[in-house]
Formats: C-alpha cells, structure tokens, sequence
C-alpha cells in the first residue's frame, strides 16, 4: 500500500483523492476475497442448517441424531442438492469438530474407569484387529486383487470410527457405563495399532521397503504419547492443581480449549490422530473438572462443530459411484465381513462382562466412518486400489457407518437413563 501510495503521490494526485485511487487499484482482489469468504460462510450456513434439521428429524423418529447428521450431509453435498463441497477450510472445520467431539467425551471419562476395563479393553482392541485383517484380506484374494490391494482392503475393516458411536453413547447418557468404557479404551487402542499396520502397508503400497526398526519405531512413539500424558500428565495436574489454581488464566474456559488444541497437535506430530490427543486431554482435565466451570463451555463449542464433522462425512459420500450391481453387490459382502469381524472380535473380548454388554461393545466397534475412507483414499492416490474396489470401500462404509448406530440405539432400548 505504502508503494500505491508513493506513485499516486508522484502524480501530484490531489490528497482526498487518495483513498478512493486506493481502492480502485485493490478492488479487485478485494472483491474476490469477499466472495470466497461469503462463498464459505453460506456453505457453512448450509451445512450446519442441513445437520440441525436432519438431527432433529431423526430423533423425531427415535433414531441416532448423527446418522440424521450424516444423511443432512449427503442431501447437500455433491451427490444431491451439491450446495457444499469439499474444501480445506470445510475439512479443517470437520477436524476441529470431530477434536472437540472426543474432548467432551474424554471430560466424560475417568481414567481409573478405563483401567478398570484395560483387560478387556485390549483384548477387544486386538480381535477387533486380527479378525477384520483375516477377513478382508481373503476378501480381496477371492475377488482376484493382488496381495498389496488386497491388505489395502483388509486395512480398511480394521479402523474403527469411535467418535460416531462416542456421540451415540453421549446422546444415551451412557458413556459412564462399563460397556461404553470398553470401547472407548479399545479404541485408543485400536487407533495405535491400526495406524501402524496403515505406515506398514503404505509402505508397501508406495513401492518403499518395511523396516522391523522403522515399525516398532512408530509403535514405541504412539504408544510412548499415550503413556506419557495419562501416567505424567494425570499425576503432575493432581501434584499442581493448588498452584494452578492461583493463576490467572487456570479458571478460564481458554486455558481448557488450548489444553484440548495442544494435545491434538501433538497427537498428530506423534504419528497418531489428533481425536485421541484431543481425547486424552479430555481425560487428563477431568481430573480437576469438579472444582472448575469450563465444562459445560466446551459442550456448548462441542454441540456446535461436532454437527460440521458428522454431515461432512455425508458429504464425502459419492452416491453417484455406487450405481453398478456389481459394486453393491461386492460392496455387501464386504460390509458383512466388516459387521462380523468386529462384532464377534467385541463380543470375544468382552464377554466376560455378559452377553448383552459383550453384544453391545461388539456394534460400538463397528463404524468406519471417516477413517475407513481416508485408508481406502490413501491407496487410491497411491494406485494401489482402483475406483471399484473404492467404491466397493464407500458401500461398506455407509451402511456400517449409519447402520450400527441404529442397531445399537435399538439393543440400548429403554433400560438406559435420559441425558442429562
């Protein structure tokens, strides 16, 4: 601006003129960064409309309130009314909103809870693994993929998209059942493990060699982050919380969401996803929650942008590729494998805690959501994986992603207490 300036003034321009000459020279750019800035605001507008009508529409009819988010997502996004679309900010925002999700849900959870359940926990994680892994692979063999295609689509049965089924758990109020906690600590578990096998088989996928060092590397750093924030992070806020409490900024609602923020960031840099950094933080600040008021600041954050996360998932979904009989057909079986494996692995490593608790921790594990997507997005940049075995992904994950919440709300029933 200094240099406009400079040559308006060489011109012997006259100096109320200045201003208006300003103007002319960056209108233009202006004017285009108010139209993407509205461009994104009326998206945004759409999107959280979209997800509000739809989660009140389904819990009009006694369903989960984010299979409605969801299915708002869809009806806006390019497969129908395509009035939202994919986009950095729209994807960092679903970020943000899938962070601030599990921050609540871990605010909800006690870590003497999850140990309590880290028997069955494991246990649940581990065939929740193994059995998607078998099942899919064999999947792919039997369809004619080679090996590397084949472990891509195996890699894909094993996530676990736990912040669908935590919103259901959180809708029910029963996230402080023992059930609930099982999943949720299978699901730290399961993000470890499974984002290693996804380093490994990306590896693999890229042409690049798998190094023993260079897995258990990644290993040791996931589970060294988990460690060090609940066995440090935990004993050290309980040892300063007097001191902490003399600061300034410990009270404010601030200090929680740059706990929240922090955590997930370094979630990420550790090689794992920023939703378990940001659960984990949840956890580590439930701790002291009682003697503070940000809670119910973070639920108010939580209810706004959780929505966003959820109907982009709908968005994301291409209903357009999934018109070939072939496609569905495939895609079918492989949600069946998909609904299998994870059940029984669940029901097997929870049973000690009854049939019904077993039955109930097997649906929570059921959802891919999201992550199911990104894996199978992964190989199909990599060309590993062609547009109808993608598609076949995009089946499966649909149906298990709105179908197991659903199934779940149904086995909950009315045994369960109203959320406050």
């Amino acid at each position: 601006m200094k240099i406009f300036r400079s040559s308006i003034r060489s011109v012997h321009s006259p100096p109320r003129m200045l201003p208006l000459l300003a103007l002319m020279g960056g209108g233009s750019a202006l004017a285009a960064g108010n139209a993407e800035v509205t461009g994104l605001l009326l998206q945004l507008f759409y999107l959280v409309l979209a997800a509000q009508v739809g989660s009140w529409l389904f819990a009009k009819l006694g369903l989960p309130r984010v299979v409605g988010q969801v299915a708002a997502g869809v009806v806006v996004g390019p497969s129908l009314l395509s009035v939202v679309g994919e986009s950095v900010t729209m994807e960092a925002l679903a970020e943000i909103g899938a962070i601030f999700l599990m921050f609540m849900v871990g605010l909800e959870t006690r870590f003497k809870d999850l140990l309590q359940v880290g028997k069955e926990a494991l246990m649940v994680a581990l065939l929740g693994i193994i059995l998607p892994m078998v099942g899919g692979y064999f999947f792919g063999v039997q369809q004619g993929h080679g090996n590397i295609e084949s472990l891509f689509i195996a890699t894909t049965l094993v996530a676990t998209s736990v912040g669908i089924t935590a919103k259901v758990l959180q809708e029910m109020g029963v996230l402080d059942r023992k059930f609930a906690q099982i999943i949720l600590g299978a699901a730290v578990i399961d993000d470890i493990l499974g984002l290693t096998i996804l380093a490994v088989v990306s590896g693999l996928g890229k042409g690049g060699e798998i190094s023993m060092l260079g897995v258990l590397t990644t290993l040791g750093i996931s589970v060294g982050f988990v460690v060090a924030v609940l066995l440090i992070g935990i004993p050290l806020l309980r040892r300063f919380q007097s001191k902490l409490n003399n600061l300034p900024l410990a009270n404010s609602f601030g200090m929680a969401v740059v706990v929240g923020l922090g955590l997930a960031a370094l979630s990420s840099l550790a090689g794992l996803a920023p939703i378990i950094g940001a659960f984990l933080a949840g956890m580590v600040l439930a701790e002291v929650k009682d003697e503070h008021t940000f809670e119910s600041k973070v639920h108010a954050l939580e209810d706004f942008l959780a929505p966003v996360f959820f109907a982009m998932v709908g968005v994301k979904l291409d209903l357009a590729a999934l018109g070939s009989p072939s496609v569905l057909t495939a895609g079918g079986i492989l949600t069946v494998i998909a609904v299998i494996t994870k059940l029984v692995g669940g029901f097997t490593g929870a049973l000690s805690q009854g049939r019904k608790q077993a039955l109930l921790v097997g649906l929570g594990m059921v959802p891919r959501g999201e992550v199911g997507l990104i894996v199978a997005g992964i190989g199909l940049s990599y060309g590993v994986i062609q547009k109808d075995v993608f598609a076949q992904v995009i089946v499966m994950v649909l149906l298990t992603t709105v179908l197991a919440p659903i199934a779940l709300r149904i086995l909950l029933g009315k045994d369960t207490p109203a959320p406050a």
